[in-house]
């Protein structure tokens, strides 16, 4: 995920919801989707996240994530009702037709940002990627402050001068973010080559960022994360509960230092605003 400096900051606390792990593609470099469709997405309740909300006395972005967090049923509703009083972010595929209303009914100016993660080969594969370019174009031109990512995944190399090409054709300015898992049995994202790096455009300093074992971190403190069970926890790593998003939260009172050695997810690191907003307050 790309570290982004939000636009229009004016939120005190953060909540990283993985609200399905569904998901309508089935990315061999994906660690955080089940395409089982048996499996049941369920609908936000929305009037009791809005009280947990309401009761902590914070201002929040709340950013979505899974799986596919469109796939929601009442993802549109639970988004409107959620940016009367705070934010959101997401990421998404945008290939479902309900990003079309989204765009018609969800304020520009209470979305943070819009990761569009671009999956070229899957996307050819089903003859999707007219519509992830009109979906695309259609929130750019809407107003919505989008970027585009791809993975990094190593095997891409072998076609990414075509991604790239697609990209330029189309007026994407398309960057990619480091891929966290295995592949052909090397570890990433600390086993990429230099020549990997220097064609994903991918910085030293983005490798580092997995790498926070000591540091500080807002991890429990104004910033948690959210499984699809809506158990909240202060981040991956860290397996304390604190709360549930329908029932309520109880943030800590201090700052804490990473207990990890590699995280996939540096809190502190992916919304930096709010981090240093809590360090200097």
């Amino acid at each position: 995920m790309k570290i982004l400096k939000n636009i229009n900051q004016h939120y005190n606390a953060w909540l990283h919801w993985d609200v399905t792990k569904r998901c309508n593609l089935d990315c061999e470099y994906c660690f955080g989707k089940i395409t089982d469709t048996r499996i049941k997405i369920h609908s936000i309740k929305i009037n009791e996240l809005l009280s947990t909300l309401e009761r902590t006395g914070k201002t929040f972005r709340i950013s979505f994530t899974g799986g596919e967090p469109t796939l929601v049923p009442n993802f549109i509703e639970a988004c409107k009702a959620i940016t009367e009083k705070h934010y959101i972010s997401f990421n998404t595929n945008l290939i479902l037709k309900n990003i079309k209303q989204f765009a018609e009914e969800i304020a520009a100016k209470k979305v943070l940002h819009i990761h569009a993660s671009f999956h070229y080969d899957e996307l050819n594969d089903k003859n999707l990627l007219n519509r992830f370019i009109e979906n695309y174009t259609l929130l750019k031109n809407s107003g919505f402050n989008i970027y585009v990512e791809a993975v990094a995944y190593p095997k891409l190399k072998n076609n990414l001068d075509l991604i790239l090409k697609f990209a330029k054709t189309n007026s994407i300015n398309l960057t990619f973010a480091p891929f966290y898992g295995s592949y052909n049995g090397q570890t990433y994202p600390e086993n990429y080559s230099q020549e990997e790096l220097e064609l994903f455009g991918i910085s030293k300093n983005e490798i580092s960022c997995f790498y926070q074992k000591g540091e500080l971190c807002n991890a429990g403190y104004n910033v948690a994360v959210v499984f699809s069970n809506g158990n909240v926890f202060p981040c991956h790593q860290i397996k304390t509960k604190i709360g549930n998003i329908y029932e309520g939260i109880k943030f800590g009172n201090e700052l804490i230092k990473c207990p990890s050695k590699k995280c996939g997810c540096p809190l502190n690191k992916y919304d930096e605003y709010l981090f240093w907003q809590t360090i200097n307050s």
